[in-house]
């Protein structure tokens, strides 16, 4: 074969192995593109309590990040705290807004009406909620400002001091009975933030050099065992919260993997929630938690309703 022969052989066959690149990539590039997967978000803060934006803002960014359902959890009314948690009167407001915005906006994305439901509030209005988030704040009910466990670290500090006899261990085994009361009490769809007394953890590692509360006590991990026991009995749905990795207090979401682990073991309903307090959070994080979903093989639900 001659010289200009080969030459033209070895065109054609780079011309092919290109043609067959731009086929492949572009297959892969579809590929990435519609698999991209696409989240519901049921904790969901507004500013009918301590989140920054209106119900109608948030219910457009969802709408752009092709969300099919949206799930609105203002916390709520708590008599013996301001600022965070909704009013009595604007408790009535918020469910009329979400209720009109279902109507609304029902050809694109299915709204529900959902609450936070602290442990010390009252419980005698839930019925009209489509599902509710049962989650502990605080461990007093006569004194919830200074024995919040997800304020500033000085508030748990203060009630482990002044109501535990200065055992901190005490009062986080308070924290794991009030969590394990949470559907007695509520008859909560879904467990919020399970672990949230571990909030600054992370935080105080970096600058104390030791956690909050250890997390690796045998005082806490049975705590923490008794509450998991309970509860996994109950028909409720663990959320897996991101709250903490938007704000930047972690690294890894509510609860712990050791959590996880106990819940794939036992079966036990898992959901996703940002805790969003800002539209811009919607979903935080959740492709990096789905990696946790799979690696413990935890039963997902995707609507806090199916249980």
């Amino acid at each position: 074969m001659g010289f200009v022969a080969t030459v033209k052989w070895i065109l054609i066959a780079l011309a092919i192995i290109y043609g067959i690149f731009i086929i492949i990539n572009g297959y892969l590039k579809a590929k990435k593109i519609t698999s991209k997967r696409i989240y519901s978000d049921y904790h969901v803060h507004s500013k009918f309590c301590d989140g920054h934006d209106e119900i109608e803002d948030i219910v457009d960014v969802a709408i752009e990040k092709n969300m099919p359902k949206i799930g609105f959890s203002s916390h709520s009314y708590l008599p013996s705290e301001m600022g965070w948690p909704m009013t009595k009167e604007g408790t009535e407001e918020y469910k009329k807004v979400v209720t009109e915005l279902k109507g609304k906006y029902k050809n694109q994305i299915e709204i529900l009406l959902g609450v936070e439901q602290d442990y010390w509030s009252p419980t005698d209005d839930l019925s009209d909620y489509d599902y509710v988030i049962g989650s502990v704040h605080s461990i007093l009910e006569q004194d919830t400002k200074n024995s919040a466990v997800d304020g500033l670290t000085k508030s748990f500090e203060y009630a482990a001091e002044n109501y535990f006899d200065g055992d901190k261990m005490a009062a986080a085994e308070r924290y794991f009975e009030l969590v394990s009361d949470l559907y007695d009490r509520t008859h909560c769809d879904v467990i919020g933030h399970f672990d949230l007394i571990t909030k600054y953890n992370e935080k105080c590692m970096k600058e104390e050099g030791k956690p909050f509360v250890d997390s690796d006590d045998p005082r806490f991990v049975e705590a923490e065992r008794k509450a998991l026991e309970k509860l996994v009995a109950t028909p409720v749905i663990f959320e897996i919260n991101t709250g903490g990795m938007a704000r930047g207090y972690r690294t890894s979401p509510y609860p712990s993997e050791r959590v996880l682990k106990f819940l794939s073991e036992h079966n036990t309903p898992v959901i996703l929630g940002s805790d969003s307090h800002e539209k811009e959070n919607l979903c935080y994080g959740f492709d990096e938690v789905m990696e946790l979903v799979k690696k413990y093989n935890l039963n997902l639900v995707y609507d806090p309703r199916n249980k």
